[in-house]
């Protein structure tokens, strides 16, 4: 736990030193941590820093530490940069960091009992290669194929006409997209590496390419990163003790991309590893707190209650928050599940949007008994991102996270070339053992008794 509170000392670090005096327009106060605040937010901080798993057994893990570091962790510093906090962002604090700490209630109920198909690798993995062929077919159908590397500064340009071809193209293309990058790929990236399938990987990696030079999504730039990073930290370390590894590197990164920056008077790495992936996700939180604490809430009218519920405003709830703090209406100011709930139904909407999280963990957790660590943790690391940035209902169908459930369910608990692999391994123990058995001396029987006859 005590390196989770330098990742939070690094968040404040960087936040005072390096972003607000860069980006004080995009609601990052210019102003000294007030330690009064966090007085206050430091007792619900390490309730929920505690509430961690330190064992990385049950995929899930992935998604809970990632919630507390791109939502949690920033979320409890924020307030502290914040001149005179008002009554949303004390109700953001205590709601976020109650339903974080309900969510992990999981880690406390026994896994379902269940058996998933019984499908033999030599079957599921041909159909899952199908599946990835068939995808890629679909998108390069509709999108062209057009492979290039794509820098940040064009990603917004790309990423706008992607947006701007919804209307031209069908909407399973649209779901297509984020399947293949999100689930798809990041599991036949982690298993390449796992089973020394390299065709896999490379191919893997190239999918993810190819999807970052047509949408733009930085997401799916550095899933390929995640993806062999999970399974480097599987491979390489105790399952169970993953997490302190995880929270060793997070609180060192952090005050390493602050340090540099800093240092050289500069911002780049700050604000697209810290600001980017995690201060703007606590900032447009408070957005949605602030804004919805007055105004009527959506109760997904703009979505799957459509039919039913008169929505309120011409914009859907991230856009709005673009619209009205950042001047923007074209700017999607998404921030997490827990923002989005309570701009759905409030403070309800977040508890009972953690529990559907929580049936969905649960399940995958059961599903993936006696699964490699790395398979199961790949193919939830996209959702782990796409939760702590985005609407659950979105994350759900749109990001795949039911997709990659699906796939963890129906995964052969084993792998035909691993298995060979073991086997080969266990004889050639076996003969190593049976030769320096035989190359020792036998020891002399010993009669029993006093005296042997002469």
């Amino acid at each position: 736990m005590a390196w989770l509170a330098v990742y939070a000392f690094g968040l404040m670090a960087c936040h005072y030193l390096v972003i607000a005096p860069a980006f004080a327009y995009l609601g990052f106060e210019k102003v000294p941590p007030n330690p009064l605040v966090g007085i206050v937010v430091a007792p619900t901080y390490l309730l929920c820093a505690r509430r961690l798993p330190q064992s990385w057994e049950r995929p899930s893990a992935i998604v809970y530490w990632m919630l507390f570091l791109v939502v949690v962790a920033p979320v409890h510093v924020l307030p502290m940069f914040t001149t005179n906090p008002s009554t949303a962002v004390w109700l953001m604090v205590g709601g976020v960091a109650a339903a974080f700490w309900l969510l992990g209630g999981i880690y406390s109920v026994p896994l379902w009992a269940f058996r998933p198909p019984a499908i033999p690798p030599r079957i599921y993995w041909p159909a899952y290669a199908l599946l990835w062929l068939v995808m890629t077919g679909v998108v390069v159908g509709y999108y062209g194929l057009h492979l290039r590397l794509v820098t940040l500064s064009e990603i917004y340009a790309v990423r706008d006409t992607y947006r701007d071809s919804f209307g031209e193209v069908p909407k399973v293309a649209k779901y297509v997209v984020p399947w293949l990058g999100n689930v798809i790929a990041p599991v036949a990236i982690a298993r390449g590496l796992m089973t020394r399938r390299w065709s896999w990987a490379a191919l893997g990696v190239l999918t993810e390419l190819y999807l970052v030079s047509l949408t733009g999504f930085k997401q799916l730039l550095f899933s390929s990163l995640l993806a062999a990073g999970v399974v480097v930290l599987a491979r390489t370390t105790d399952l169970t003790r993953i997490g302190r590894r995880v929270g060793v590197l997070a609180g060192c990164g952090v005050f390493a991309v602050t340090a540099i920056d800093f240092a050289r008077g500069g911002w780049g790495l700050s604000s697209i590893l810290v600001r980017r992936l995690v201060l703007t996700s606590a900032v447009n939180t408070k957005y949605h707190f602030e804004f919805f604490l007055q105004s009527p809430k959506g109760h997904l009218g703009y979505g799957v209650l459509s039919h039913w519920v008169n929505y309120p405003y011409d914009l859907k709830p991230p856009f709005l928050i673009g619209q009205v703090y950042y001047g923007n209406p074209e700017m999607s100011a998404n921030a997490n599940l827990w923002a989005d709930a309570y701009a759905n139904f409030g403070l309800v909407g977040v508890f009972v949007f953690t529990g559907i999280l929580a049936a969905v963990l649960h399940f995958a957790d059961s599903a993936a008994r006696g699964l490699p660590a790395g398979l199961a943790l790949a193919a939830l690391a996209q959702s782990a991102f796409s939760v702590s940035n985005t609407a659950m209902l979105t994350v759900l169908l749109t990001h795949g996270m039911l997709l990659a459930v699906a796939v963890v369910y129906l995964m052969p608990a084993g792998d035909d070339a691993t298995r060979r692999r073991s086997v080969r391994r266990r004889i050639r123990r076996l003969i190593r053992r049976g030769l320096s058995e035989a190359g020792r001396p036998r020891p002399r029987p010993r009669l029993s008794g006093g005296r042997a006859p002469s």
